[in-house]
């Protein structure tokens, strides 16, 4: 199977890097992917460097007749299957060459509302199949936006279950100077407002006061601007314990930072369906603190492979960073029981055959209205021939 991805992303974050992967794995096994995305983003940057196959287009703007004619044409030179979108501005830059008939899959990825009645329109009527992370963004795209059910397939993440369970977290604290017995809070995620790393800033002053040894680590960048990066590090600041919450940036090394990890904290507010860095922390054996959003309430089952706070309540993450630790019994419990879901659920090879299954139904569904079409025109010639 050819299939090419388009990434309009100018930000680099767990949906990106997932789709990198991907690629990787389609042509290591056999298929022929590529990733369109925009040469000035981290998005091209960063797929170069883990040797994704990538194609540079200029995607500033959606309605751009040359990107069309661009995709329209790469697609025809190289025999494209499908083409795979993951937000509204790729998925119109899509559109004309759906229209000239090739299948579109748009994954959706968040769980905020479509309010415009133009971006409900795309998924109804601009792609072959829509691809949901979780199933509660099925629900809502079937009961809000009134789009078949039939139409929306549901895969949820993984990760490469062998890599996060390798990591050497006595090197980590080694770099950082972490005491081997300190208490270590993990968040890791894009720096964006939805994320909630903020309200985890606020808890972690709570905590520190309790457990003045305990250290919060913050891995990850913000979005191109850096205002709100900018905002978290004089919030940071202004705690009295800017030695104690660190911001990292952007690393590669997240198994050696979740093998040093005592808990991971998810603090997100909303918008997420399906984290990334849930499925990693639970490959690593990590205990994991997540609000409820997306699906996490369907993996993580409170008190027994993880710890459940509603989003936006700071005093419940820290509650719950204070009940790992004084329960360590508890974490440890909640650690194994993590890796076990992981194994069981987790595996990338199991995902991207799941994605493989839906890709071949929506090709199945394509040769079948051309067989269609092709037999109404021959009963239509057949006449004439008479």
């Amino acid at each position: 199977m050819n299939l090419l991805y388009l990434e309009s992303s100018e930000n680099w974050g767990g949906q990106e890097y997932r789709t990198c992967l991907e690629i990787n794995w389609l042509n290591a096994h056999g298929h022929s992917a590529w990733l369109m995305c925009d040469p000035v983003t981290e998005v091209f940057a960063k797929a170069n460097t883990i040797g994704t196959r990538v194609i540079a287009l200029n995607m500033q703007h959606r309605f751009n007749p040359l990107a069309w004619f661009r995709i329209w044409n790469f697609c025809r030179a190289h025999r494209i299957d499908i083409l795979k979108t993951f937000s509204s501005k790729d998925h119109w830059l899509a559109v004309p060459t759906f229209l000239l008939g090739w299948p579109v899959v748009r994954a959706r990825c968040v769980t905020d509302d479509i309010v415009k009645f133009g971006r409900a329109g795309i998924y109804k009527y601009g792609c072959s199949k829509i691809l949901a992370d979780a199933n509660a963004v099925k629900q809502k795209l079937v009961t809000e936006n009134k789009i078949a059910s039939e139409k929306i397939a549901v895969v949820g993440s993984a990760v490469d279950l062998a890599r996060f369970q390798t990591g050497d977290g006595a090197k980590f604290r080694r770099e950082m100077n972490f005491a081997p017995d300190a208490p270590l809070i993990v968040n890791i995620g894009m720096i964006r407002s939805d994320k909630g790393q903020m309200r985890l800033v606020s808890a972690a002053t709570t905590v520190l006061k309790q457990r003045p040894d305990a250290r919060f680590i913050f891995v990850g960048k913000g979005t191109r601007d850096g205002n709100r990066e900018e905002r978290m590090r004089e919030m940071i600041a202004k705690t009295g314990f800017a030695d104690k919450i660190l911001m990292l940036g952007f690393r590669w090394d997240t198994p050696d930072i979740l093998a040093a990890a005592n808990m991971l904290a998810i603090s997100s507010l909303g918008t997420e369906a399906s984290p990334i860095v849930l499925r990693e922390a639970f490959a690593a054996g990590v205990p994991v603190i997540a609000t409820r959003i997306g699906d996490v309430p369907e993996i993580i089952r409170d008190g027994e492979n993880g710890l459940l706070v509603e989003p936006n309540d700071r005093d419940a993450l820290a509650d719950a960073i204070m009940r790992f630790i004084n329960e360590p019994k508890l974490a440890q419990t909640c650690a194994a029981n993590a890796r076990r879901y992981a194994q069981e659920h987790f595996g990338f090879e199991q995902m991207m055959r799941a994605k493989l299954d839906v890709d071949l139904s929506v090709l199945g569904e394509r040769r079948e209205v051309d067989r269609v079409d092709q037999l109404a025109e021959s009963s239509e010639v057949s006449p004439m021939r008479r």
